[in-house]
């Protein structure tokens, strides 16, 4: 079957560029250096939470129109994967050693935010199917429950995704809010993905309770779209 993987970073850079390399499974993807990019979209979260009253209802349009403004340089990735297989892996390593380290200080290096990464199945038919599911669980008395513990298919920043660095640290979608941390440092990011609906997604904590933005995902599509046919005029 066939998945899109959409990635972006927004970076500091210090000297040198920090080299990302992803891979799926065993299969390198990409290799790449990622270039210099003002994070707008953590700027943009905290004015626009600063500025709304936490009583006044929000919608899921609301902060997707805030993602779709502010949103970093995108890579776009057709992955074919056997459809025998229940389980793999998206491991994006990072090789990001530049720093002025001296005499055990730190004071200036260059950082990374990955703010986009998303995966799904590039499969339009199925992808409403999965929408029409969430509409009609969203009509009932128990969809607070889908909302619960980041249960969000597809956006691995969001669930599932989670960085190491050589430098021993450690964060979760549990613990930290990605797409808002700066990160320096040697490191991988990772992501299991298990077999569920006959596809590979990123794993949840709750098997039968989880959502999807359905508005992100549509969007992240038609760009893909727009990008390919871009691409096959050039």
């Amino acid at each position: 079957m066939r998945y899109l993987l959409v990635v972006g970073f927004s970076c500091d850079v210090f000297k040198q560029e920090p080299q990302a390399r992803i891979f799926v499974g065993d299969q390198l993807i990409d290799e790449f250096y990622i270039q210099y990019y003002k994070d707008t979209l953590g700027p943009a979260e905290k004015e626009f939470q600063k500025n709304t009253n936490i009583l006044k209802p929000l919608t899921n349009s609301l902060f997707a129109n805030l993602f779709k403004k502010n949103l970093p340089p995108l890579r776009f990735y057709e992955v074919e994967i056997d459809t025998k297989l229940d389980k793999s892996e998206l491991r994006i390593e990072m090789i990001n050693s530049d720093s002025n380290y001296t005499n055990g200080f730190i004071t200036c290096s260059s950082l990374i935010k990955l703010q986009v990464c998303h995966f799904f199945p590039l499969h339009k038919k199925l992808l409403l199917r999965l929408e029409k599911i969430k509409h009609k669980n969203r009509l009932t008395q128990n969809y607070a429950w889908y909302r619960i513990n980041g249960n969000f298919l597809f956006d691995l920043i969001r669930n599932g995704l989670c960085w190491k660095g050589k430098n021993a640290q450690m964060f979760n979608t549990d613990s930290k809010n990605l797409a808002l941390l700066k990160i320096g440092g040697d490191g991988v990011f990772t992501c299991e993905l298990e077999k569920k609906y006959q596809i590979l997604i990123n794993k949840t904590k709750k098997p039968y309770r989880h959502t999807f933005d359905e508005i992100i995902v549509d969007y992240l599509l038609n760009k893909y779209i727009e990008h390919a046919n871009q691409r096959n005029r050039n």
